[in-house]
Order: C-alpha cells, then sequence, then structure tokens
C-alpha cells in the first residue's frame, strides 16, 4: 500500500515488485527472528519464487533501505541501480546516543510501550479474553491506513487478529538497532551503479509536533526546558546524523547524489510519489545497457 501510488507509473517502464515484510500487509506470520538476515532471506526466497532472476534496481523506504544494502552487498552484480528513499542509517543507536541521548531515551521508552501493548493484545487474542466487536479489540487489530485503503481496514484487522502476527510486528520492531548494526560494511562500494538517496525536508516538524502531542508526564518531556532541549538534539541529529548518513550513502557511488524533498515528511513515497518516481526513472535511464544483461 505504501508504494500504491508509484507502481503503477513505473511498471509502465518495467517490472515492479512491492514486497511486504511477515506480518505486514498480506503476508504471513513468521516464527523467525525479524532481523535483517531474516528479512532478506525472505526477499530472496519471494523473488526466487516468482522466477524473478534481475538485474535489479532496488527501492527501499525508511527500513526498507536495510534489506536493499544487504541484498546488495549478497548480490553485487545483479543489483545495477538503488534509489533510497529517506532511510533509516547504520549504527543508528550509536548515532542517537552520541547527538541526541535525551531523544533516544524517549524513542526508546515509547517504542518499548507500543512492543508491549501488541504482545498483550496477543496475549490476549491468544487466551481468548479480547472479544471481538469491543474498543480493545479494535485498537489491537484495526491498522491506521491512508484514506484511499481505507475498504481494506477491516481486512487487515481480521489478519491482525493472528497473534501470531502481531508478535511477527514485534520481532521486526525489536531488531530495528540490530540491523542498523547489522548493516554496516566498511567495504561497501558501488563504483560508477546510479544512486539516488531521497531526504525529507520536514522531519524536524514532524518529529517537533508528535513531542507536543506527548502524554503528560512522559519521561524528558515534561517542562518547557525539557522539550527545547529534545528540539535541539532533534535537529543535530537530523542534521549530523540522519542528512550525513543519506550524504554517505550517496557517496558510496562516484554517481550518486543525495536529494532534498524539502516539502514532505517521512512518508515521501505516499505524499510525494512523483519525486520518487522521478527518481527511479533517471537511475534506469543511466544505465548501461550492458548492465542489463548481468546475471
Amino acid at each position: 500500500m505504501s508504494w500504491a501510488r508509484v507502481q503503477p507509473a513505473l511498471a509502465k517502464r518495467t517490472r515492479v515488485c512491492a514486497w511486504d515484510r511477515a506480518g505486514y500487509g498480506f503476508s504471513s506470520p513468521s516464527p523467525e527472528t525479524q532481523d535483517i538476515v531474516h528479512t532478506t532471506q525472505d526477499l530472496e526466497r519471494a523473488l526466487k519464487g516468482a522466477g524473478i532472476a534481475g538485474p535489479f534496481v532496488m527501492v527501499g523506504h525508511s527500513l526498507g533501505g536495510f534489506e536493499s544494502l544487504r541484498f546488495a552487498d549478497l548480490h553485487r552484480l545483479s543489483v545495477i541501480g538503488m534509489v533510497l528513499v529517506d532511510p533509516d542509517i547504520p549504527d543508528r543507536a550509536a548515532v542517537d546516543e552520541r547527538l541526541a541521548p535525551q531523544f533516544a531515551t524517549l524513542s526508546r521508552t515509547l517504542e518499548a510501550q507500543d512492543m508491549k501493548q501488541r504482545q498483550d493484545c496477543a496475549a490476549q487474542l491468544k487466551d481468548g479474553t479480547l472479544k471481538s466487536g469491543t474498543a480493545q479489540f479494535a485498537q489491537c487489530t484495526v491498522p491506521h491506513l491512508p484514506a484511499a485503503f481505507s475498504h481494506l481496514q477491516a481486512v487487515i484487522a481480521r489478519l491482525n487478529a493472528n497473534p501470531a502476527r502481531l508478535l511477527t510486528q514485534v520481532s521486526t520492531q525489536k531488531e530495528h538497532y540490530t540491523d542498523a548494526r547489522e548493516v554496516i560494511n566498511a567495504q561497501r562500494r558501488y563504483g560508477d551503479m546510479p544512486l539516488i538517496v531521497l531526504t525529507a525536508g520536514r522531519d524536524e516538524q514532524t518529529v517537533i509536533s508528535s513531542l507536543s502531542h506527548l502524554p503528560p508526564g512522559t519521561p524528558g518531556a515534561n517542562t518547557p526546558e525539557e522539550l527545547a532541549q529534545l528540539h535541539e538534539q532533534v535537529v543535530r541529529f537530523l542534521r549530523d546524523g540522519w542528512s550525513a548518513g543519506h550524504d554517505a550513502y550517496a557517496a558510496l557511488s562516484t554517481r550518486g547524489r543525495n536529494q532534498l524533498v524539502p516539502d514532505s515528511t517521512h512518508g515521501i513515497p505516499e505524499e510525494k510519489p512523483e519525486i520518487v518516481i522521478s527518481a527511479v526513472v533517471e537511475v534506469l535511464d543511466e544505465i548501461q545497457p550492458s548492465a542489463l544483461n548481468k546475471p
């Protein structure tokens, strides 16, 4: 669903495949730890099962940047182009602690609360104490979808009523920082492979706005002084961590560049699909004909 405004336009030019991790979208749950090793293996199996051998242009948004990088590490000859859309960055936990320790602590606290809620929902679904038709059941299962996909809410809610699916989602969240360490690769170089990184220009406003809606009493975000410190740390992280990390991605190729998308938040594929489409088309146009014959 995240790529619904991007995929059809690109499909007029080349074959385009969108992929949901286990436990998300219409993908089934998985008993495996949802770290980047296993999610990339799932992606490999999906491509093999569909008989799609490449060559590939990898397009990854947010955490999807990690699978894009790892897949390219494992299949370097088959990956001939890449577009990373506001991607997460390697060694995220260390970057957070160095540039924004207060914000890092707050983020971990909120993420832990979200994971516990999903785990509690899964436990209650499993033992039958969570009943369909109640407000709590809806809170546990009904997803927040873009308005264009509101007709799918009931379908996804039925899938989320499977406790194994909620626990698969928790596993993905839990492995976030592990994945950010796993994706570190000092030897990674892409030569002159076409590569574009898109960086959202309104991430700061999005984060600051979310801070203003935190529940009263949230540790580290109670006083005007604490909120001012958080704001300062967010700005520093986005400048010296997030944006700098995107510059480092672009530098992996002699043809790489980091492009600012000034009027978009993190959800670039939904907010500014035309920018993603343009970037992918540009990469396709830059690919040498000889690269299309690679295995």
